[in-house]
Order: structure tokens, then sequence, then C-alpha cells
């Protein structure tokens, strides 16, 4: 993309052809995204556009977010809760970030003595003061939670049409709006958002807050669109296209870049969102998902690439990112003249690495996004870091995503999709169980497990909407009763069961909990349940890689636990351990349990120590940069606090 942008640059400095002339073509919108940061580094007027999907707008899905707070809440108290968080940083309530984070802090800290809601919280914080807080930072707090507590009253009162005016007009978001710079494009968006509800409303003159919000997640999930027109520059510019936009025009310097098979033929098709019959789907996999489609992708290939009056460039990049390589698409090979050689044949490869490093910076720091030191006082940040342990789940959560790290880690901020932890949860509880009477010289009953089971999820069915529920306890039934009756019989001695250990590691305190330590066959080791699928777990039991460079997601998750939890046991008296057996409580698409045992060798060790070591030293330093991946939410909720004009729900 880097090196497209320096050749419209060099035509256009040169008077070649007039910016308006010249077009830049790719597959599919988000590369027309990323095309567009290397022009606006170098300072190119362009023009972009196309329809959107107003379910993905940055400002919709802030005021949608707000929308499901007050649902959620009004349904059934505390089941917005972790929505909360970051709700309060909204532009528009205009709450401090580190106040923010302070009166987080101190909820958590409260949790632990029985609070179990931030809303409420909040009310208390109000009601009886604080003195970690000063009269006006309660005043601040108070105009927000007001307005909320008013709007959860406000959706049994009012028709709903009324009742979204109400929300747009008393949380300032309609003046807002009308004062930013995109003033006009804003109030657009609010105006369609406020069309679709009314044709809903129509079409159902019973319907609530609440089920308009499960239309539109409803709608997110299987991937329908509320379109509407995004456009940026105007028609004295170049203009940025996708094959399909180009149809019906034509230009005189045409530029088609990310020619490679990924993006063409190979291009993964759209979900239809149900299932074809068997026959028919036999049909369609063999027939139409190969031929058809492909021939569908080289009719639109040949479209975009007969735009061009002049000229036309045709570019692919030889490797990605990543530095995995690309195979250029087949389209290429079908177009060339036998005996014509092809005039610079890499035009990209030279310039991906450094145009991957462009892209970074200006998608992250050019956006402004604030370093924590930045954000916070020192002080706060020290009283963050001060007693704070290195467990295996945080190292493995910084090495991925630092600023992840400190909203999950640190300011412990909760979580939307808790129920899985919950059902995680009560599997390991079940087991315990059955390891403290196993321990004693007892059998295996299956049905006091599924009680034990039950007994966890029923106390803690308020994090599960009814029909997950119900699924979850199914499930969780079959799968104790199936796992022991394969698995239970090779067992060891068990000695110890979800027991803490704690050890400080070249001057850094870390821990972990451990499910179980056995003697098996003479050899002491240790077993830690999952109930994540077999299948997916390649990429965490492999080993770190110092090569790799950045982690991905999941990688060496589990190698990390493993390793870690050696020298836990090893610092605590226990040196003859050094096996740890991932045991999974979920079967593999054969429907068998497979259990994975890995042996840390001292070079493991020293490798994670240094790894510790580091980390601590950067967390010390108050060192949480975003880690720039596309499908991280804490950077995602970052970009949106730059812009000023989403904040995802993470």
């Amino acid at each position: 993309m880097m090196g497209i942008a320096e050749e419209i640059e060099k035509l256009i400095q040169q008077g070649v052809v007039a910016p308006s002339e010249i077009a830049v073509v790719f597959r599919e919108n988000k590369q027309l995204d990323e095309m567009a940061v290397y022009l606006q580094n170098k300072k190119i007027p362009f023009q972009l556009v196309r329809k959107e999907n107003l379910l993905k707008n940055h400002f919709i899905q802030q005021i949608l977010l707000m929308l499901e707070w007050v649902a959620l809440e009004a349904a059934r108290p505390g089941s917005g809760d972790h929505h909360l968080f970051t709700l309060l940083h909204f532009q528009w309530f205009d709450l401090p970030t580190e106040l923010i984070a302070r009166v987080h802090m101190d909820f958590i800290r409260q949790a632990f003595g029985g609070q179990q809601s931030f809303r409420l919280y909040l009310q208390d914080l109000q009601k009886q003061g604080n003195q970690l807080f000063t009269p006006i930072e309660i005043q601040q707090l108070k105009s927000v939670t007001d307005l909320l507590e008013a709007w959860i009253k406000g959706v049994y009162n009012e028709p709903l049409q009324n009742f979204f005016c109400r929300v747009l007009n008393e949380s300032q978001v309609l003046k807002m709006a009308s004062q930013a710079p995109d003033s006009g494009f804003r109030i657009h968006l609010m105006k369609t958002l406020f069309e679709f509800l009314q044709a809903e409303n129509q079409r159902n003159p019973d319907l609530t807050l609440e089920g308009w919000i499960q239309i539109i997640r409803k709608m997110e999930k299987y991937k329908l669109t509320i379109p509407y027109e995004s456009r940026i520059g105007d028609e004295h510019c170049v203009q940025l296209l996708t094959a399909h936009g180009t149809k019906g025009l034509e230009f005189d310097y045409v530029f088609i870049g990310g020619c490679v098979e990924n993006n063409w033929e190979k291009k993964r098709g759209r979900n239809i969102g149900f299932s074809l019959p068997p026959a028919l789907k036999i049909q369609m996999s063999s027939y139409a998902q190969s031929h058809l489609k492909e021939e569908d992708e080289r009719r639109l290939f040949y479209v975009a690439l007969t735009r061009a009056r002049k000229y036309v460039q045709i570019s692919y990049a030889e490797k990605d990112n990543q530095g995995n390589e690309w195979q250029k698409s087949k389209f290429l090979d079908e177009i060339l003249i036998p005996g014509r050689p092809i005039v610079n044949p890499q035009p990209e490869a030279y310039s991906q690495q450094n145009s991957a490093i462009v892209f970074q910076v200006n998608r992250l720091q050019g956006n402004q996004i604030q370093a924590m030191q930045q954000r916070y006082s020192q002080t706060f940040l020290q009283d963050l870091v001060r007693n704070f342990k290195l467990n295996p789940t945080a190292l493995n959560k910084y090495l991925y995503c630092p600023r992840s790290f400190f909203y999950e880690s640190l300011l412990q901020v909760p979580q939307a999709e808790q129920m899985h932890s919950v059902y995680g949860q009560a599997i390991h509880h079940a087991l315990k169980q059955l390891a403290n009477y196993h321990a004693q010289g007892n059998g295996v009953n299956i049905e006091r497990v599924q009680a034990d089971f039950q007994w966890f999820m029923h106390l803690n069915r308020h994090h599960f909407r009814p029909q997950d529920f119900q699924r979850h306890l199914q499930h969780g039934n079959q799968v104790l009763k199936n796992y022991l009756n394969q698995v239970f019989s090779n067992w060891g001695n068990v000695k110890e069961t979800e027991k803490d250990f704690q050890a400080i590691i070249n001057e850094v305190p870390i821990k972990g909990r451990l499910d179980k330590i056995e003697i098996c066959n003479g050899t002491t080791q240790v077993v830690d349940y999952k109930t994540g699928k077999p299948d997916n777990a390649s990429n965490k039991l492999k080993p770190f890689d110092n090569q790799q460079g950045k982690k991905k997601k999941d990688d060496f998750d589990y190698w990390i636990q493993a390793v870690m939890y050696v020298m836990l046991l090893q610092e605590n008296g226990h040196s003859s351990v050094n096996t740890v057996v991932f045991d999974f409580v979920e079967p593999d698409k054969d429907d068998q349990f497979q259990s994975h045992s890995i042996q840390v060798t001292q070079g493991d060790i020293q490798l994670v120590e240094q790894l510790i070591e580091d980390t601590w030293q950067k967390i010390q330093a108050f060192e949480f940069p975003c880690c720039g991946h596309n499908d991280c939410p804490w950077c995602a909720f970052e970009q949106s606090l730059a812009n000023g004009s989403r904040a995802s729900n993470p």
C-alpha cells in the first residue's frame, strides 16, 4: 500500500494526471481503510464513499450501549453491571477518568466485603459519603447516576419513542452532536437509528426497550445491517473504491492492490445464516462454493481491470504483516501475455514491513491514545501495582496486550462474558468435591458429582439468561457423566485440591492456584482442569517462542501456566515435581476426553523467569501500551476515548 501511495504522490507532483482521474481499487472496504491511512500520511486528498452498517458505527454503538444498560437494569437489577464502567467514560457525561478508576477500585475492595453491585455502590456513595472522594467528586457522580436512575424509571412510564428522544436530550448526546465538527453526519446517524426504531415500533406497538435492543443484538449476531452512506472527501480527489464500486466508472489511472488469492479466489464467502438440506449442501459445497464463486470473483476482477483508460497497475505483497507468505491471485497469471515480462514484479513487497509499522503508528499513536501516566496520577498507579502478585493469567494477558492487563488485572473491570467462566467454576467445584471424596477412600458417585455441579450453578444463576442457564446445566450434567465414565479410572492418589501457592522469583512476587496435586504411578504431578474445547488448544499448549515477536491471542497460555506451576511448587519445597497435566473436561470432535502432559525443564524455567522479570519491570514503570490487534476490545475502547466517538463494550 505504501508503494501505491508513493506512485500516486509522484504522478500528482509531476502533473501527469489530475487526482480525480486516479482510482485505487481493493476487494474489500477494510483494505480501503488501511489505504486511506497511507494517503493521509502523505497528505494526498481522497474520496471514499460507501454503504456502511449503522450498527458498526462507533457513535451509534455508544448510544446503544447506554440504552442497553438501562434496559438490563430495568429488567433485572445488577445485570447491566458489566457495562457500567464503560458507560461512565462516555464523553457526554464528562467524568474524569481517574475518578472513575478510583471509584471502581473502592468498589472492588468493598465487593470482597459483600457489596456485589456497582450501581448500588454508587448509590450508597452518594448517600453515605466516603472520605476517599471530595464533595465535588461525589456531586459529579451524582449528576450522572441521577440521570441513569431516572431513565430506569422512565422505561416503564413513557412510550418507547418518547423515551429514546428523552435519553438523547438529557444525556447531552444531541447537544454534543450538534456542536461537533461533523454535526450533520452525527445527526444523520441518530435520525437513521430513530427511523429504524419507529419502523419496529409500528410493526409491534407493544415493543419495549429491552425487546428493541434484543432485535439489534440478533441483527448483529446474524450480520444483518441498517445501511447508511458514509462519505469522505469529494469528487475532485483520488477515488478509493471496492471492485464492486467501480462498476460503470472509468479513470485514466487505476491501481488495483492486494491481488493475493486470499482476497480473491480464496476469499471466504458470506455465511447465509441457516443450514441447507444435506443433499443441497453437498451440491453447494462441491459446485457452487468452488466453481461458481471463482467465476464470480474472476468477472469482478475483470470489471476492476477494465476501468482504466490509459494505465493500470496491479500489485500484491509477498508477505503479510506477520511475515507469512502470500500467494498471488491466479487471475494475474491468466491475463499475462506469453513472452511479455512483468514490469516491476513486486511493487509492494519492498515496503511491506515499513507499511505495517506506519499503519500501526497512525492507527494507535496518531489518534492520541494516552499513556497511563498522562491519565492517572503517579500515586494512583503506584497504589495499583504495590501489592500486585503476578499469576499465569496476568502474565499471559500482559504479553498479549499490556493495556488489557491494566484494565482486567489491575483495575479488575467486570467483564460481560461471565456465564462461561461461571460454568467452568461449577465444573471445577464438582471435581474438587469428588477429589476430596476420593482422597478419603471413596469411589465415584456420578449423581453426587452432578448434584455438586447443580448446586454451584443454582447459586450463581443470576449470571445467566434463563435459556442459557438451562442449556449449560444440561450440558454440564452430561459432560460430567461421560467424563467420569471415561477418565476417573485413570486418576491418581489425590494429595491436595485447589491449593494456593506463592513465591518470590528474582524479587518478583508470583502466585497460583493449583486444581489438584496427585501421585500417579509413583510420580507427583499437577492436574489442571480445562473446560474449553481440546481441539482448539494446540496454540495454548506450544512452548513460548522468543523469535515470534508479538504474542498472538492464546499462544503459549497453557505452557506458561505449566512452567509457573512447577516454579511455585519447587519454591515451596516440592523440588521433584516437573509434570503438569491439562485434563480437558470437554470432549473432542470424536467425543473422547483428552489430557496433555507437559514436562517442564530447567531451560523452560529460566526462560519464564526472564519473562516474569522483564514483564514486572514494565509493570513497575507503568508501561501499558495498546497491542494494536484488530480484535482487542480494550484497544478499541482506548481508540474510542481518543476519537471521542465510541466506547465499545470490552
